[in-house]
């Protein structure tokens, strides 16, 4: 029911129009509900500018999550680029790498925009020693999978003399502060860092990476479920228009996951994987997952899957840090013949 006594507003154009059943005396006493009035306002015009720049970051990331996640599936490579640009962007940084540490503790960078900006190896031709980098240790003690700021380390985890070691291999590159957004953690680290030669990064630039970090993490799951599909199962899923966050769960559906299951993986909720699941119904014209697994098989969208056995997975350990090393116990920049190249999430 509607409340009579209620202020309604409605807005054709640009003023707002407002009226009252009530009629108000000194600091708000009623004296008597009487018939209506109406008042006419000037409605404030909003425009990007009066939006802070908090909530235009924000937004933007949702757009970018949303293209990645909703998107048709055929995308073969991690749109790394796009990311670091956004991220050079919002946290307002000079640089950006996707770097990745091994488990001989050797930190690769893969990756960094500006491209050129950043060496992927050091002038020396020695790979830097991962042990070294405050950033490195923290994750390396902690197992944490939430960003950090460069600064903000403990002594505990990085003495002065550590630091300033790193600082003084860091700023020939312009590189003063960083603040790292772990994609993974746990049998080696795989992580954006954004560097800025100036000021440090604050609290809002924590936080919004504390939302950001949990977005890409999605992303590069997603990503991983999708990496080795075949190219015409692509084209199937293409052809009956199943966007990648749809083709991602079905491809975990056909594997024997529950809906808690799937969500776990992707990094959503369960009643998200079910919304899906809705969606993938109507597409494959079935109404539940066994039909969906056996037409989706039938379709071409999923393999025959592999014969049930071998080992369940373990959860990575986090590994024990050692102590840094000298430069004659690093590798050199062209890695031994046979050992494994690193690979970012993409």
């Amino acid at each position: 029911m509607r409340n009579r006594n209620a202020i309604h507003v409605r807005a054709p154009g640009p003023y707002a129009v407002v009226r009252s059943r009530r009629r108000r005396h000194g600091a708000g006493r009623v004296l008597a509900a009487g018939p209506k009035t109406t008042s006419t306002i000037r409605r404030r015009r909003i425009t990007l500018s009066s939006v802070s720049r908090t909530t235009r970051r924000h937004a933007a990331w949702l757009e970018l999550v949303g293209d990645i996640l909703q998107g048709q599936p055929g995308a073969l490579e991690f749109p790394h680029a796009q990311v670091a640009d956004l991220l050079l962007e919002s946290f307002d940084a000079a640089c950006c790498s996707l770097n990745v540490v091994d488990r001989a503790w050797v930190d690769h960078v893969v990756g960094g925009w500006p491209v050129g900006f950043l060496p992927t190896t050091p002038p020396s031709g020695v790979l830097p020693d991962a042990t070294t980098h405050p950033l490195i240790r923290w994750y390396a003690v902690t197992g944490s999978s939430a960003p950090q700021v460069l600064g903000r380390v403990p002594r505990a985890v990085a003495g002065p003399r550590l630091c300033a070691e790193w600082s003084a291999f860091a700023r020939p590159f312009g590189i003063t502060h960083q603040l790292a957004l772990p994609l993974r953690v746990g049998q080696g680290i795989e992580s954006y860092v954004v560097s800025r030669p100036d000021d440090d990064y604050d609290d809002a630039d924590a936080d919004l990476a504390a939302l950001v970090v949990p977005a890409l993490a999605a992303l590069v799951r997603q990503h991983r479920v999708l990496r080795n599909v075949p190219a015409e199962q692509y084209d199937c899923a293409y052809g009956i228009r199943l966007t990648r966050r749809e083709f991602a769960v079905l491809r975990l559906l056909g594997e024997g996951l529950t809906a808690q299951a799937i969500a776990r993986r992707l990094r959503t909720s369960p009643r998200t994987v079910h919304k899906h699941l809705e969606h993938l119904y109507r597409k494959l014209g079935v109404r539940d997952r066994l039909m969906a697994v056996q037409r989706a098989r039938d379709a071409g969208l999923l393999t025959v899957p592999p014969e049930p056995g071998g080992r369940r997975g373990t959860p990575h350990p986090t590994l024990l840090i050692p102590s840094p090393r000298s430069g004659d116990d690093l590798p050199v920049a062209t890695a031994p013949t046979g050992a494994p190249t690193p690979r970012p999430a993409g």
